[in-house]
């Protein structure tokens, strides 16, 4: 893996915060703080471009550091001694990863991979534990982060545990529009592979294009070359309960 430290200031880019030296603000768990309280502890981070397809940290590294994502996307992973990949959760740009490690300073319980082009600020954890001290908006944040993403995983676990397949392909589809609101039709774009929502839902790829493949004969969806179209929302909610496509 190659990181390229920026240094903590670069150029001005449209819309930034005036006065910020950084783009911490954009950062949802310090999103409170003053332009100065972000410019200090920019200060103190290490500032990382990361390309596409990088590995950022690896599954049981004896690192503690954490990283706040100021533009692009990664995805937290995990592997099985005979190389299966499972993908536990994407993180976009305003949130942050590796606080499980920089909070109780054990190995890294899964690897970050950058999905796209990435700029990180990464910070040791006994400065951002400071930081927590220091702001108590910061701990109150981390700490109704932490309990969403345990939600989300036991949401995920009880789905592993009770769906079908198709059901899981039907639900992770219904996941992927829950932003857009949408009630009639809706378009993922761009749209994971195939194999990546596999990984997402503890299956193969062969598994998800045969229901996909399934769910276009019934007109619920239309699948193209990096996207999917959503035809019928109400009616994949319906088959996302049902245990079968009757």
């Amino acid at each position: 893996m190659t990181l390229i430290s920026m240094g903590w200031e670069f150029p001005t880019v449209g819309g930034m915060k005036s006065g910020a030296k950084n783009l911490l603000y954009l950062v949802d768990l310090l999103s409170e703080l003053e332009v100065e309280q972000l410019n200090d502890i920019g200060e103190n981070c290490e500032w990382l471009r990361v390309a596409r397809g990088q590995e950022v940290i690896s599954q049981k590294q004896q690192t503690t550091d954490i990283y706040f994502i100021v533009e692009g996307h990664v995805a937290a992973k995990g592997y099985s001694v005979d190389g299966k990949e499972v993908t536990y959760a994407e993180i976009t740009a305003g949130q942050i990863f590796g606080e499980f490690s920089a909070i109780d300073r054990k190995p890294r319980s899964a690897a970050i991979e950058a999905i796209e082009d990435s700029y990180l600020a990464r910070m040791d954890s006994d400065q951002f534990r400071g930081l927590l001290v220091k702001y108590p908006t910061i701990g109150l944040k981390l700490a109704e982060m932490l309990v969403r993403k345990n939600r989300n995983l036991t949401e995920r676990m009880f789905e592993y545990s009770t769906m079908a397949v198709h059901q899981r392909v039907c639900t992770e589809l219904l996941r992927m529009v829950e932003e857009n609101d949408a009630k009639d039709a809706a378009l993922i774009e761009p749209a994971p592979s195939h194999y990546q929502i596999a990984t997402r839902l503890s299956t193969h790829r062969e598994a998800v294009s045969k229901e996909l493949a399934r769910l276009s004969k019934l007109g619920v969806v239309d699948s193209g070359r990096k996207k999917i179209r959503i035809l019928d929302v109400a009616r994949l909610r319906q088959l996302a309960q049902s245990d079968s496509y009757a």
